[in-house]
């Protein structure tokens, strides 16, 4: 039974949702993201010893604070014979980076932890 990785991931939970694929730009990895009912435009899919990891800069602030969201998403391989999707679940972190000195007191960043579930596929 020959098995081939997937190529298409659709994902939701905690006030966002998204999807990844390469099946449309020639194996080139894509990712379209919505989080509190905005879209996010620019987003970074690279592949790491977690998965695949998309990352996108949510907004910056005039105070030097800046928001980033990541996504981790785990790597998933399909029977060809009966190319049924894969469920999964994982995990996407929204992380703000406080601006300032590095001289004042508290934290420097905080984080969010939301879960996701989704499935994983083979579109051809």
């Amino acid at each position: 039974m020959p098995f081939t990785a997937a190529n298409h991931y659709d994902f939701s939970g905690d006030d966002m949702a998204g999807t990844v694929d390469a099946h449309r730009s020639a194996g080139v990895w894509a990712a379209q993201l919505v989080l509190s009912g905005e879209t996010l435009e620019s987003t970074d899919v690279t592949r790491s010893d977690l998965g695949f990891e998309v990352r996108t800069l949510v907004q910056t602030l005039s105070d030097g604070n800046r928001t980033h969201l990541l996504v981790v998403l785990p790597r998933v391989t399909i029977d060809a014979d009966d190319s049924q999707s894969v469920t999964f679940t994982s995990y996407a972190v929204l992380y703000t980076v406080h601006g300032g000195s590095s001289e004042q007191h508290g934290v420097a960043e905080s984080y969010d932890v939301r879960l996701l579930s989704g499935t994983a596929s083979l579109v051809q």
